[in-house]
């Protein structure tokens, strides 16, 4: 049996959000430095208004954002992004863009307020400032973040996953501001702020409007070898302005079916139904780019590993499962079921090393890569071998033949970083 403990080569690294040699990381910082203080001073008095009321919404919002965050990163199929930039996004969103949109939003709601007047300020504010400054300075964080670790967006489907992260954090941060600001800050107008601004309409807010303008950045800059640079840049303008037209609508007296607020009887029910009206066409449209964007990962896929499929280091059923992300669980469950956790985790390392082997040859052929490949092959034969000596997991990898053997490649030279 090949030896598991292999040195982990240099595509399966991921980049960092803490790169000091790179500009862009003081750009972050700094901004977020900044904000950070900002946004302190305005949490602080927030806490003072009521602090069962501040306690409340944070904890309703934790429970809120942490499925949602679950599910933002699980979307990828293939390549789950670097934690420290997922956070760093979800940072950016909570900390610059909140503090730097209420800013904005003051400032210009001024001048909507002089040009047009107490009454068409009173409709028109939020929908004329909002949707421009807020959705700006959050795919600015979805720009920085590739600007320190391009490496690490490599399709459209990475763009959504950082921009709906910035706009997660962003959202968290609102929503508090509205439950202390807007609602009044004590735990029922915490629980009335949390009906309304969550489970009524929660599902078309900022993940989408910042996850669909991350698309449009993320076609910007990986679509350099298809499209040419007046279509890159339409798509990324013609993305981020539906997110922005969507945010407009939202804010608007447009398509406003909300009842008048104290609502009582089934007023309630009435406001879900409003949200549903503004957002649902909206949050449709994401999920076709999403599927679209799923689909190019799976002919991707089909693409670079159709020469390694049926060889030593994917089977034919390894990978019907491999290219299905809810097939892959399922089966490590079934693993799991029959051989234990032990094997489930090297059932995973195995889903692993085969995607990883599609990373690789996606490099320029030639001398160290064609090394590398080898190597890679290698390793998805040990990990299966290791997984085939464990009882009862023989059944579950679906194995049809046993493959050939890799020979095992020269050893590669040590890491220069």
């Amino acid at each position: 049996m090949a030896s598991l403990d292999h040195r982990r080569l240099d595509w399966g690294r991921q980049a960092s959000l803490f790169r000091p040699r790179v500009p862009a990381f003081w750009v972050y910082v700094v901004v977020m430095a900044v904000s950070l203080f900002l946004l302190l001073a305005e949490q602080t008095v927030f806490r003072r208004i009521s602090p069962s009321g501040y306690l409340l919404a944070w904890f309703l919002l934790i429970l809120y954002a942490a499925p949602v965050f679950l599910l933002v990163y699980l979307l990828d199929l293939f390549e789950r992004e670097p934690l420290s930039l997922v956070f760093g996004a979800l940072a950016w969103g909570a900390v610059a863009a909140a503090s730097l949109a209420a800013i904005a939003n003051q400032g210009w709601g001024l001048v909507v307020a002089r040009l047009g007047g107490p009454e068409f300020a009173s409709q028109w504010t939020a929908a004329l400032t909002a949707p421009f400054a807020e959705e700006a300075l959050k795919v600015l964080g979805v720009v920085l973040i590739v600007l320190i670790a391009r490496d690490e967006v490599d399709d459209v489907m990475d763009g959504f996953v950082y921009g709906a992260m910035v706009g997660l954090g962003f959202s968290v941060i609102e929503d508090v501001f509205y439950f202390m600001a807007v609602f009044g800050g004590q735990p029922s107008g915490v629980l009335t702020g949390f009906f309304v601004r969550v489970l009524a309409s929660g599902l078309y807010g900022h993940v989408l409007y910042s996850g669909l303008a991350g698309m449009g950045v993320a076609y910007f800059i990986t679509r350099r070898d298809e499209a040419s640079l007046r279509k890159r840049w339409v798509v990324l303008g013609g993305l981020f302005f539906v997110a922005v037209g969507a945010h407009l609508l939202w804010n608007s007296p447009w398509l406003d079916f909300f009842p008048a607020a104290p609502w009582t009887g089934v007023e309630w029910v009435l406001v879900p139904l409003a949200a549903a009206v503004k957002g649902l066409p909206f949050l449709a449209f994401v999920a076709v780019m999403v599927w679209l964007s799923h689909r190019r990962e799976r002919a991707w896929l089909d693409g670079i590993l159709a020469t390694e499929v049926g060889g030593p280091a994917i089977t034919t059923d390894e990978y019907e499962v491999l290219r299905s992300a809810r097939r892959r669980r399922t089966v490590r469950g079934q693993m799991r079921t029959r051989s234990g956790r032990s094997a489930e985790r090297l059932l995973h390392r195995l889903q692993r090393a085969q995607i990883d082997l599609a990373m690789v040859r996606t490099r320029r052929p030639g001398g160290e890569d064609e090394t590398k490949i080898q190597a890679q092959r290698n390793l998805c034969v040990s990990l299966r071998d290791a997984l085939m000596a464990i009882p009862g997991a023989a059944p579950a990898v679906g194995q049809g033949s046993s493959p050939q053997r890799v020979p095992a490649p020269p050893a590669l030279p040590p890491s220069s970083e």
